[in-house]
């Protein structure tokens, strides 16, 4: 068959490209509140968890432009999924696979981008063992494949996770995610099925939830663990020194599986391939998804023990768009835009420099930023919410006045998220370093605009 030529640009609604971060019109403007208006009327309310009530169209490098036609530096990333920024060629990867075939349906018919994609992936995790993939849709699809795989192979249906670790809202991903409020009224598990411990940050916490952790394997129920390396919704907590490693011996010694969620903080990232890799742990399986598409297409992956992922029997784990081509490829050229770029050196390289700067401003406004957290380009700032519980809200809110579209998350939304692409530019550097100091001299002197904190009233629904 002879396959019509196309054409194809990398954007073709942009008529320029973002060079800069203004805002002229305060956000959220009148086309974002219309659009908002209208999602509320057709969209279900618990697809929607908004911050600012904005509404993106365009984006370019690390500059993201809304329907008002402000454009800000991205530090949001769709959830940390946009790791290689906007207006980057990659869609043309998808549309080169898509235009021969588009679905080809890997359950029953094998194809090339999938495959090639699990030898890359099993090249750039850790450990030399014997180590397969299965493929899912997203972080919480295969964060409970990754619970079937266990419970299959151990035998054993228990399962240790953390409070305020975030694996997601599906069957299995849900119950395992230490925010238990996403639970209400859906799961109500057997307590030996998903056991939840503190997530130890210090070294005398280490050593109790080791023991506590001991005490539960001990009953024989156990088969795992599933943990973020380091938890991201949380509000960037990186665990204990050492106890990683010593939770890994552990587990071990009672035939127990390490499964660790690298959804947000892989790919790059933190400055390593994976988070786990600043601990020296091989996991026995690793979760990955958000980054490993760029946002490009829903793809996840499990990655692990060969031995673990093939306990599961033919189609116990496996959807309609398993291993979907397209995605697939473009995950594989996505992997190998990170290599060749050597961007989780850059995004180490660039984290320093944050972490510096933010480290400066906390000194200058301990009032307002009370710790700095996070590795690479996965950083957050712990904001005094002692006298206002809408603290971080409103610094993320201003921020976005200012044209530095920031998140913000943690069990009491108290961290300003800060993940932007691993391709940012200076330009954009110093844009959230100036920003960041700006709105923390704001809120010490309190001269934030009135309009800010309104606007966080109606408008940040999270």
């Amino acid at each position: 068959m002879q396959l019509r030529e196309k054409t194809y640009t990398a954007f073709d609604h942009a008529s320029e490209n973002l060079q800069k971060a203004e805002v002229s019109v305060p956000p959220p403007g009148p086309e974002s509140r219309k659009n908002l208006d209208d999602m509320n009327r057709v969209i279900g309310v618990s697809n929607y968890a908004g911050l600012y009530s904005i509404t993106l169209v365009e984006g370019d490098n690390s500059i993201i432009k809304d329907a008002d036609n402000n454009t800000y530096v991205d530090c949001l990333t769709a959830a940390s999924s946009n790791i290689l920024g906007y207006n980057n060629g990659i869609e043309k990867t998808y549309a080169d696979q898509a235009r021969y075939m588009q679905h080809a349906g890997m359950s029953y018919s094998p194809n090339k981008p999938a495959v090639q994609l699990a030898r890359k992936l099993v090249e750039v995790t850790p450990g030399h063992m014997d180590k397969k993939v299965m493929f899912g849709l997203s972080g919480s699809d295969a964060c409970g494949g990754a619970i079937e795989a266990m419970r299959k192979f151990t035998g054993k249906t228990g399962l240790i996770s953390f409070e305020n670790d975030y694996h997601g809202t599906t069957g299995l991903s849900q119950p395992a995610s230490g925010f238990h409020q996403k639970n209400d009224g859906i799961y109500n598990p057997q307590p030996s099925d998903f056991i939840k411990h503190e997530y130890p940050t210090t070294r005398e916490s280490r050593d109790g939830v080791l023991e506590a952790i001991e005490e539960d394997l001990k009953t024989g129920e156990v088969g795992g663990v599933l943990m973020e390396a380091i938890q991201g919704d949380a509000g960037i907590i990186e665990p204990a020194e050492g106890f990683i490693r010593k939770l890994k011996e552990l587990l071990e010694s009672y035939g127990a599986l390490l499964i660790v969620d690298e959804v947000q903080s892989g790919m790059g990232r933190t400055g390593r391939w994976w988070a786990i890799q600043h601990e020296n742990v091989i996991p026995d399986l690793l979760v990955s998804a958000k980054g490993l598409s760029a946002g490009y297409a829903p793809i996840s992956a499990i990655v692990g023990r060969a031995d673990v992922l093939d306990s599961l029997d033919r189609e116990e784990e496996v959807f309609t768009y398993t291993g979907h081509a397209p995605s697939a490829a473009v995950a594989s050229k996505v992997l190998e835009v990170i290599e060749k770029g050597n961007l989780a050196n850059q995004a180490a390289r660039w984290g320093n420099k944050l972490i510096e700067e933010f480290e400066k401003i906390k000194e200058e406004y301990p009032s307002v930023i009370k710790e700095v957290r996070g590795k690479g380009l996965m950083l957050g700032l712990k904001i005094n919410i002692e006298e206002d519980e809408d603290a971080a809200r409103i610094f993320a809110f201003r921020g976005v006045e200012k044209a530095v579209y920031f998140g913000y998350f943690g069990e009491d939304s108290d961290v300003v998220r800060i993940e932007p692409p691993l391709v940012i530019d200076e330009y954009c550097i110093e844009k959230i370093i100036q920003v960041t100091r700006e709105v923390a001299k704001e809120m010490a002197n309190g001269d934030l605009p009135s309009r800010t904190r309104q606007k966080v009233n109606r408008y940040s629904v999270y």
